[in-house]
């Protein structure tokens, strides 16, 4: 595989105080399908205000990696490209999976609310996708660039999730004719910390070093340095910049 990639979830200090279990979730993953390579990351955080949006988060990204796998072999096998309108499967999916979820519980859907980010790389393109707030952050020609900015809704702490009847107005989709070399997706806990509001752009500092550690660790997938990523996400001065749940999906591509 040509892909290293490492990920964490660390639940905030509102969270712990509280004595609840985080509401983000992650999936990343590398996977071979005939002769062409993939990378698949996944991100998405439960609405603070909901008492289920954890679980939303957790449906999300796995019922959204399922269907990306399925398109992924197909891709593989039968034509080079995916489109938007596979994005918009994907979300679609994610969506229903959770309304499913929520008509067995008994709940109302917007108790599972959620934003959804993910990036699909491999056979020379890359397909970003986003809805809500976090964002995700690719390496062109050595400089970081945000490929969504974060997007919140027209009052302080709000934003737009998978659940919302309008979600598809909120869908925004990124297809790059070339494979970056390096990828982070975060969510909104981590936003303030690595984003420059002001410059809307990626803080340079912040990414490098973490990438460089990836890269030279051995192997694809790296539990190791995932653990160290957590105690990283769980330092005293970063829970003191920001006291919500953090999740960070890093990953490199290594000819």
């Amino acid at each position: 595989m040509s892909w290293k990639y490492t990920a964490s979830s660390v639940t905030g200090r509102t969270h712990l105080d509280r004595n609840e279990p985080g509401q983000d979730y992650c999936r990343a993953g590398a996977v071979q399908i005939s002769d062409r390579e993939f990378f698949i990351g996944l991100v998405a955080d439960g609405a603070g205000s909901t008492r289920c949006g954890g679980e939303g988060a957790r449906t999300a990204c796995d019922t959204a990696y399922e269907s990306i796998m399925k398109a992924i072999r197909v891709a593989g096998e039968i034509h080079p490209t995916m489109t938007d309108a596979d994005v918009r499967d994907w979300v679609c999916s994610a969506r229903g999976a959770i309304v499913a979820q929520a008509a067995e519980s008994g709940a109302p859907v917007r108790e599972y609310a959620c934003t959804l980010i993910g990036s699909v790389i491999g056979n020379g393109q890359a397909i970003c996708f986003q809805i809500g707030d976090g964002a995700i952050v690719v390496k062109e020609r050595d400089e970081y660039q945000v490929v969504f900015w974060p997007d919140q809704g027209e009052y302080a702490n709000t934003t737009f999730f998978v659940t919302d009847e309008s979600f598809l107005k909120h869908l925004e989709i990124s297809r790059k004719d070339f494979l970056p070399e390096e990828v982070a997706l975060f969510t909104d806990g981590l936003q303030s910390l690595v984003l420059s509001f002001s410059k809307k752009a990626a803080h340079d500092g912040f990414f490098r070093p973490l990438f460089a550690a990836v890269r030279a660790h051995s192997g694809n997938r790296l539990p190791d340095l995932s653990a160290q990523l957590d105690g990283f996400l769980s330092r005293s001065d970063v829970n003191e910049r920001t006291d919500d749940d953090k999740t960070l999906v890093l990953a490199v591509h290594v000819p």
